[in-house]
């Protein structure tokens, strides 16, 4: 009968070790101490920013009232998010002109425009429906992909609502498969 060799336990223990799948957390850390999802270019179907510092998160992947959209029609690009609480609030970002990635894109309210609707006033439950448009701000597109359809940018703004203080919108990021 032949005899069988064993390994020494460290030995057997070090292999075990070495051939391990290493398990790694995946999800990248966050870009900003807010707790805004990350600013992606994959799709992620995501709208975010911070109102006068408070959060203002739309995920697409998540069913109404949180909603995320984006639309090309010729050279214009509309981008969007929605949040609907104990107020609705929709902010609209709307670029018509040369779309190019990279490009870095100054609020005029023609060709470049922010725009707030919202059921609100100075975050007071009032239920008529206002719009109101950014006078200052900033959008640069980061991603746009035609062929997977993604786009995906940041921005920010001054959105001035009478008889309140300006809203400030910073921090802004989306990324959306466009239709």
């Amino acid at each position: 009968m032949k005899k069988i060799q064993t390994i020494p336990l460290g030995v057997f223990l070090f292999l075990c070790f070495c051939f391990a799948e290493c398990h790694k957390n995946k999800t990248p850390p966050p870009d900003n101490p807010y707790g805004l999802p990350n600013a992606t270019q994959t799709g992620a179907n995501t709208f975010a920013c911070r109102l006068n510092n408070v959060n203002f998160i739309a995920n697409g992947k998540q069913s109404y009232p949180l909603l995320v959209g984006a639309q090309i029609i010729s050279d214009t690009l509309f981008v969007g998010g929605s949040m609907s609480g104990n107020v609705s609030w929709t902010l609209l970002v709307q670029i018509n002109r040369s779309l190019i990635q990279g490009e870095l894109y100054y609020i005029d309210s023609v060709n470049q425009s922010i725009k707030l609707i919202a059921d609100s006033s100075c975050l007071g439950i009032n239920y008529n429906i206002t719009q109101k448009n950014a006078t200052s701000g900033i959008i640069q597109l980061t991603k746009l992909d035609n062929s997977k359809k993604i786009v995906s940018g940041s921005f920010s703004c001054v959105i001035p609502i009478e008889s309140c203080d300006s809203l400030r919108v910073t921090d802004g990021r989306f990324d959306i498969i466009y239709r």
